[in-house]
């Protein structure tokens, strides 16, 4: 199964499934994100989930697990994570089928080179400590095949969020040093987003300024064994 074409996806397209229950910010927000996700992947060469073993790092109530499911991820071999046994307890009764652990970042439960591609969503920042960080990238790649990819999309500025610490591109960069790592800023600030009442056509016109964009995109790929 292909992805649905990112066309199908653009921010204030009529939706009537994956982002219908959002309101008109998060449906903005959402739908950005997923097409800069999806043209990531393909610039990366994957054109289709479908046969992938996928992980999530930090997959709270599921919401990318559905994404993944909607563009085409097989429901048995996409894996999500969490710390919080009850986060990881309501993803389960919203997908089942899907399977998910509850499990710590910087130890996962996982043998070497067991995943095609990882994704890691606005989890590092909620790692405060360093040491967690650092130890969440390293597992994150041991657990990736050689030449996997891992897609990290996180806050670079968010000083309204004090349980959380931004992560700057430098940072990322030095997370996985060794690994290929390519960065770019995407989605307009959401609280621009909710003040622009998630209107697509003012929305899309601002986000165009890098300055405007709250979040970083990043593909991590793991280095080929020599």
């Amino acid at each position: 199964m292909s992805f649905v074409p990112v066309a199908a996806a653009q921010p204030g397209a009529p939706e009537t499934g994956l982002y219908a229950h959002l309101d008109a910010t998060d449906r903005y927000v959402h739908q950005s994100r997923d097409e800069a996700l999806l043209t990531l992947l393909r610039r990366h060469g994957i054109e289709t989930l479908a046969g992938l073993r996928i992980l999530e790092v930090g997959c709270g109530g599921g919401s990318l697990l559905r994404t993944l499911l909607h563009y085409g991820a097989d429901g048995d071999r996409l894996i999500g994570i969490d710390i919080a046994s009850a986060t990881v307890a309501g993803a389960g009764a919203a997908l089942p089928g899907t399977p998910l652990a509850v499990a710590n970042a910087a130890a996962l439960p996982y043998r070497d080179g067991s995943f095609d591609v990882a994704f890691a969503f606005t989890s590092l920042t909620s790692m405060l400590d360093q040491r967690e960080r650092e130890q969440a990238a390293a597992e994150t790649l041991r657990v990736l095949r050689p030449g996997g990819l891992l897609a990290v999309y996180d806050f670079w500025v968010n000083p309204l969020n004090r349980t959380t610490r931004s992560l700057r591109p430098n940072e990322l960069r030095a997370l996985f040093a060794g690994s290929r790592v390519e960065v770019e800023r995407v989605t307009l600030a959401p609280p621009i987003v909710r003040a622009l009442g998630g209107r697509p056509g003012l929305c899309r016109r601002l986000e165009r300024l890098p300055w405007l964009r709250s979040h970083l995109l990043a593909a991590v790929i793991k280095e080929r064994a020599q």
